[in-house]
C-alpha cells in the first residue's frame, strides 16, 4: 500500500513555523470584542431608561425583572470585607499567631474556608517580602565585610 502524501508536507507552509503564535502577546486586556462595542453604541444614552424602566418592572412584581436585576445588576459577591485583629509581622516568626488566629476563626465559623486561605496567602506573601528583605541585608553586610 503505497500512501501519497503532499509536496509541501512538514514544511514551512504559512508565514509562522509550526507551534509559533502569529501574536504572542494575545488580544491587550480589557480589549472589547466587536459585538461589545456594537451593544453600547446602540444603547448609548438610553442604558439609564432601559435601568429605570427595568426597576419599576420588577416593583411591580415581574419575577424576571427581580431575576435580571439579581443576576446582572446585583449580583453576589466573590469577596467581602474580613476583620480579625492580627498582630502586624515584623519576623516570620511572628506568622505563626498570625495563622492561628485564622485557623481558629475559620474553625468557629466566624470566617469561611475560602476567606482564610485568601488572608493565609496573604500571610505567606508578607513573610517571603520579610524573608527577602533579611537576606538583602544579610548579603549586603557580607560585601561590605569583603570589600574592607
Amino acid at each position: 500500500m503505497v500512501i501519497n502524501m503532499p509536496e509541501n508536507a512538514g514544511k514551512m507552509q504559512g508565514k509562522f513555523l509550526k507551534g509559533q503564535s502569529g501574536n504572542p502577546k494575545g488580544k491587550a486586556k480589557g480589549t472589547k470584542n466587536k459585538v461589545t462595542l456594537a451593544a453600547e453604541s446602540l444603547l448609548s444614552g438610553e442604558l439609564e431608561n432601559i435601568c429605570r424602566r427595568l426597576i419599576q418592572e420588577a416593583l411591580s412584581g415581574n419575577m424576571q425583572a427581580v431575576k435580571m436585576i439579581l443576576d446582572r445588576i446585583l449580583p453576589i459577591r466573590r469577596d467581602c470585607n474580613v476583620t480579625l485583629d492580627i498582630p502586624v509581622l515584623h519576623t516570620p516568626a511572628d506568622a505563626i499567631q498570625s495563622m492561628a488566629l485564622i485557623t481558629q476563626a475559620v474553625m468557629r465559623g466566624e470566617i469561611s474556608p475560602g476567606e482564610g486561605e485568601s488572608l493565609s496567602k496573604v500571610i505567606e506573601i508578607h513573610v517571603r517580602t520579610i524573608e527577602l528583605h533579611d537576606h538583602e541585608k544579610r548579603l549586603n553586610l557580607l560585601e561590605s565585610k569583603n570589600t574592607q
